[in-house]
């Protein structure tokens, strides 16, 4: 009696283990699901932010005002925006040359040289005039970027891709605001915008999961 009182009573806590056991493994499994879920939904929603945010980077002019400038002699320097002061500066100077072709007896050696300087300085316009058009795009983009995405970006991305983001507006900030160098254009490894833009896609890249 005893033994079957025993056996009834082994048997049932085995049961309530095995009960227990089978709840929390489906507890586990549960979860894992569950945080296999949120980490597809969390990749899901970044990727379309990172898409968008991809796409405004890609905007920005790779080549400072100041490197387009550097063929003009005694040319203006660039900084603050003053896209508009530039082209004025170049129109004055445009038009002083134009008054010394008109020169009589002008030598040979002198008139070259003044139309080579015409021409740098029409070269120089069309560039800045590309370049102004692709930094105001990209600077009215990414205004746009942080009204409607900023708050998921915040809350989602990795801090590696945060810190590549700051690097990049950095550079944009040294480049277009204090009037550095952008280093060499056609450069992968030299020009520093390709740089940090490579860097910070590389990192969303990663923080994706996309090899």
């Amino acid at each position: 009696m005893e033994s079957e009182l025993l056996s009834a009573l082994v048997g049932g806590v085995i049961g309530v283990v095995g009960t227990i056991i089978t709840q929390r493994g489906a507890k586990i499994v549960k979860e894992s699901e569950l945080r296999q879920t949120e980490k597809q939904a969390k990749r899901g929603i970044l990727t379309e932010v990172y898409k968008s945010l991809i796409s405004v980077v890609d905007l920005y002019p790779e080549e400072s005002p100041n490197d387009i400038l550097e063929h003009i002699q005694y040319g203006p320097n660039y900084s603050l925006e003053s896209y508009d002061a530039i082209f004025n500066i170049l129109d004055i100077k445009l038009e002083d040359y134009k008054e010394q072709l008109k020169i009589v007896n002008i030598d040979y050696q002198r008139r070259a040289d003044t139309e080579v300087e015409i021409s740098n300085i029409n070269y120089a316009k069309d560039k800045l005039e590309m370049n102004r058009d692709s930094y105001y795009k990209a600077v009215k983009e990414y205004a746009s970027f942080l009204d409607s995405d900023k708050t998921v970006f915040e809350l989602y991305a990795s801090q590696s891709v945060k810190n590549c983001l700051v690097r990049f507006e950095v550079i944009i900030h040294n480049v277009f605001i204090s009037g550095y160098s952008a280093m060499i254009p056609d450069n992968q490894n030299e020009n520093i915008i390709k740089m940090r833009r490579r860097e910070l896609i590389q990192a969303m890249r990663d923080d994706i999961g996309i090899v």
